[in-house]
């Protein structure tokens, strides 16, 4: 049973890391496509806030997708 809610939250967290990486990089490359960040700075900062935003939404999604996984699975 143990085992079971562990590959389910592995599963979970494996799709949440993909979609925020695709997630973070559309939204990169969306202000870069609109010039939105003029200054090195500027870009530095938008990297610094896309990683801090995949770290702090990566555990939380991982539930939520652990929970759908369940629902479909099982």
């Amino acid at each position: 049973m143990l085992t079971d809610i562990f590959k389910f939250y592995l599963q979970g967290l494996f799709m949440a890391i993909a979609f925020v990486i695709f997630a973070v990089i559309f939204w990169i490359a969306y202000r870069a496509l609109k010039l939105k960040d003029k200054t090195i700075k500027e870009r530095q900062n938008t990297l610094y806030d896309g990683i801090m935003m995949a770290l702090i939404s990566i555990p939380i999604l991982s539930f939520a997708f652990m929970a759908i996984v369940l629902m479909i699975w099982s």
